[in-house]
C-alpha cells in the first residue's frame, strides 16, 4: 500500500506535470485544475467530470465549483449526505477548453485523449473503490482506460465493474443536461451513489494511517505552537484566522508558504480543511475542545508526561519566529477583530473583488496559493 507521503509526493509530480502541459494548443491560456482542493488522496468515491467551466472551475480552480453546474452538484451531494472534503472531484480534460466566441466548448476526442494519460495517474493514485462519471464525455473518457460498452442512456444509475473498481454512470449536473434528466431525477441518482458508498464501506473498511500528510502535520504543530501561547483558551474561530495570519506572514517575508495546508472560503473567512474539529485531535494531541455558549473553545492538556513526548524541534527557527509574531500582534484581538484583519488582507480582498465583478460564489475555493514543494 501505497503511504500517505509517497502518494504526496506522486501527486505533486502529477500536478507539475499537468502545469506544464501544452497539448491541446486552444487550452494554453485555461488554468490547469488539478491540485489539493479536489480532494483528499484516500477517497474511497471519485467524481470524473467532463472539463472545467469557463465561469467555474476556470477561475475558482476547484472542480464544479463557482457555476450553476458547481452549484447544482454540490447541492446534489449535500442533500444525500456526501462530503466534498472526503471524495475526490476531477474532470476528463482538466483545463477549459473554448470555441471561437470564448464559451464553454465539448472536449474534442484528440483533447480527451491527451488527458487520458493524467487520468488513469489520479485514478491509481488515489484509488477509489468507486468512480462516478458525470455525463457522457466522462463516461467516454473512462472507456480509454479500461474499454467499456457502457452508454449513459442505458446504464444511468447502474454499478458496473471496471478497472478493478466499480463505476456509476450518472449525468452531467449542468443545466442543459437537466433537459433530459430532472433534478429530482438527478438527486435519486445520487442517493444510489451514497448508498452504495456506505455499503462499501460496511463491506470493507479502509486502513486509516496513523500519520497524517506532511503539510497537514506541519499545520497542526502551528496549531500547537498558537494554543501553547494561549493557555487560557482560544476560540475555533481565533485558531483558523491565526493560523491563516502567520501563513500571511510567511508570504511576505519569505515568498513562501508556512504550510502547504489547503486553506478554503467559508462564510466567516479563511477555513483549514485539515483543522476540521473530527481531524484536529489527531493533528494536536491533546487538545481540548469544549462548547461555550454559541462558540467553540480550544485548549491543551495540561499533561507533563505527554507533552515530554513531543519532538524537541517541530518548526524550524524561521517558522517559530513568524509564529510568535503573529500571536504577539494579533493574539488578544477579539473574534470581530480578528476576522476584520482577515478580511482586509490582500487574498481575502482579491477574492471579494472576483466574486462581486464575476457575480460569482467563490464559497469552498482556495484563499491561499498551494506551493507545489516540500514543506520545509
Amino acid at each position: 500500500m501505497t503511504s500517505a507521503d509517497d502518494k504526496e509526493t506522486k501527486f505533486r509530480d502529477l500536478v507539475n506535470r499537468v502545469t506544464a502541459c501544452e497539448k491541446c494548443s486552444r487550452m494554453t491560456g485555461s488554468a490547469r485544475v488539478l491540485g489539493p482542493g479536489c480532494g483528499p488522496l484516500d477517497a474511497p468515491l471519485m467524481f470524473v467530470g467532463e472539463a472545467p467551466g469557463r465561469l467555474g472551475a476556470d477561475g475558482s480552480h476547484l472542480p464544479f465549483h463557482g457555476d450553476k453546474s458547481g452549484h447544482n452538484f454540490e447541492s446534489l451531494i449535500e442533500q444525500v449526505g456526501i462530503s466534498r472534503y472526503e471524495v475526490f472531484v476531477t474532470n476528463a480534460v482538466l483545463c477549459n477548453p473554448k470555441d471561437e466566441r470564448g464559451n464553454n466548448a465539448t472536449p474534442t476526442p484528440v483533447e480527451i485523449a491527451n488527458c487520458a494519460s493524467f487520468l488513469r495517474e489520479t485514478i491509481e493514485l488515489v484509488d477509489p473503490s468507486l468512480v462516478v462519471t458525470l455525463g457522457a464525455v466522462a463516461l467516454k473518457a473512462c472507456g480509454l482506460l479500461q474499454a467499456h460498452a457502457l452508454s449513459l442512456r442505458e446504464h444511468v444509475r447502474t454499478n458496473n465493474a471496471w478497472l478493478r473498481r466499480s463505476l456509476i454512470p450518472v449525468y452531467h449536473p449542468g443545466q442543459r443536461a437537466m433537459v433530459h434528466r430532472s433534478f429530482a431525477n438527478q438527486l435519486s441518482d445520487y442517493q444510489f451513489v451514497a448508498e452504495t458508498l456506505r455499503r462499501r464501506k460496511r463491506q470493507r473498511k479502509r486502513p486509516v494511517s496513523g500519520k497524517p500528510r506532511a503539510d497537514a502535520a506541519k499545520l497542526g504543530h502551528v496549531a500547537r505552537r498558537i494554543l501553547e501561547s494561549k493557555p487560557e483558551g482560544l476560540s475555533y474561530f481565533a485558531l483558523h484566522k491565526l493560523c491563516f495570519l502567520a501563513e500571511l506572514a510567511s508570504l511576505e517575508a519569505t515568498g513562501e508558504r508556512l504550510t502547504n495546508a489547503y486553506v478554503v472560503r467559508q462564510k466567516d473567512g479563511p477555513y483549514f480543511v485539515d483543522l476540521h474539529l473530527a481531524k484536529l485531535p489527531q493533528l494536536v494531541p491533546g487538545v481540548m475542545v469544549r462548547p461555550v455558549g454559541s462558540k467553540v473553545m480550544l485548549g491543551l492538556a495540561n499533561q507533563v508526561d505527554f507533552l515530554s513526548k513531543e519532538p524537541t524541534q517541530t518548526l524550524s527557527a524561521h517558522d517559530e519566529a513568524a509564529v510568535k509574531a503573529v500571536v504577539a500582534k494579533y493574539g488578544d484581538m477579539r473574534d470581530e477583530e480578528l476576522k476584520r484583519v482577515v478580511y482586509l488582507s490582500k487574498y481575502m480582498r482579491a477574492l471579494l473583488r472576483k466574486e462581486k465583478s464575476n457575480g460569482a460564489n467563490f464559497y469552498n475555493a482556495a484563499v491561499l496559493p498551494f506551493v507545489m514543494k516540500d514543506s520545509r
